[in-house]
C-alpha cells in the first residue's frame, strides 16, 4: 500500500454531492477502488458499520436478503456476533447482545485508527460513541425513565461543544424524521470541517468514505434506495 496510489484513488473517485444527492457510487464499489491505498484498512472499518445495521434488520426480520461488503453473507445473518469483533462474553453491565455488538465495533475502530495512526478515525470514533450516549440519554428522559442506561464503550468518547447543540436539535425538531436529518446534517459539517484536502493521505480517504455513508443515510430518509 502506498501514498502514491492514494493520489490516484483521490484524483479518480467521483465527487461528492451535498446531502440530498445520488451516491455517485456503492459501498462495494468504493472498497474495490481502495484496495492498494494505504486507507483501505480505515475504509473496511468504516462500511462496517453499515453491514452491521444490515445485520441487525435482518435479524429483526426487516430484510430478506441483505448484500454486505465487508462481513461474508453467512456473518451478516448468523445469530452470533462477526469474529473480527471480539466480542466479549458475560458482560457484567447487563449490555443487550445488539448494544455488545456495537460496544465491540467502535472497540474495533479505534483499534483499527491507532494501528493506521489516523487522527481523523480516532476523532470520528469518538464523536459517535460520545453522540450516541447522550442520544440514548436523551431518549430515557424523554421517556421518563429515571433508570441510568450503561454506555457503550464511554471510554471512548470525545468530549465535543457540538453534542450538547446536537442533542437540542434533536430534541427540538418538529418530527423524528427532522431530527434524524439534523444528526446527519451535523455529522457531515463536522467531517467537512475535519477531513484534510489536498494531503492524498489515507485520513483523505477514510473522509471520503464518511460522506459516502453519510449520503446513503440521508437518500434513505428520502424513501430512495441508496
Amino acid at each position: 500500500m502506498n501514498h502514491a496510489y492514494n493520489c490516484y484513488l483521490l484524483t479518480v473517485l467521483p465527487p461528492l454531492g451535498e446531502p440530498g444527492a445520488t451516491p455517485p457510487l456503492s459501498p462495494i464499489e468504493l472498497r474495490a477502488r481502495a484496495i492498494g491505498s494505504d486507507g483501505a484498512a480505515l475504509v473496511d472499518a468504516i462500511l462496517l458499520q453499515e453491514d452491521l445495521r444490515l445485520r441487525q434488520s435482518y435479524l429483526a426480520g426487516e430484510i430478506p436478503a441483505p448484500a454486505p461488503t465487508v462481513l461474508s453473507s453467512e456473518e451478516v445473518t448468523s445469530p452470533a456476533a462477526p469474529v473480527v469483533l471480539g466480542v466479549e462474553q458475560g458482560d457484567p453491565r447487563a449490555l443487550r447482545p445488539e448494544e455488545q455488538v456495537w460496544e465491540a465495533y467502535w472497540r474495533h475502530v479505534a483499534r483499527v485508527a491507532r494501528r493506521r495512526r489516523s487522527a481523523l478515525l480516532s476523532d470520528w470514533c469518538g464523536l459517535e460513541v460520545a453522540l450516541r450516549n447522550a442520544l440514548a440519554r436523551a431518549r430515557s428522559r424523554a421517556s421518563g425513565s429515571e433508570a441510568r442506561l450503561p454506555e457503550v464503550a464511554a471510554e471512548l468518547a470525545r468530549v465535543e461543544p457540538m453534542i450538547d447543540t446536537a442533542i437540542a436539535a434533536w430534541s427540538g425538531a418538529p418530527d423524528p424524521l427532522a431530527g434524524f436529518r439534523s444528526l446527519l446534517r451535523l455529522r457531515w459539517d463536522w467531517v467537512t470541517r475535519e477531513e484534510p484536502r489536498y494531503t492524498f493521505s489515507r485520513d483523505e480517504v477514510a473522509a471520503y468514505a464518511l460522506k459516502l455513508m453519510l449520503l446513503r443515510e440521508w437518500r434513505r430518509t428520502m424513501g430512495v434506495a441508496a
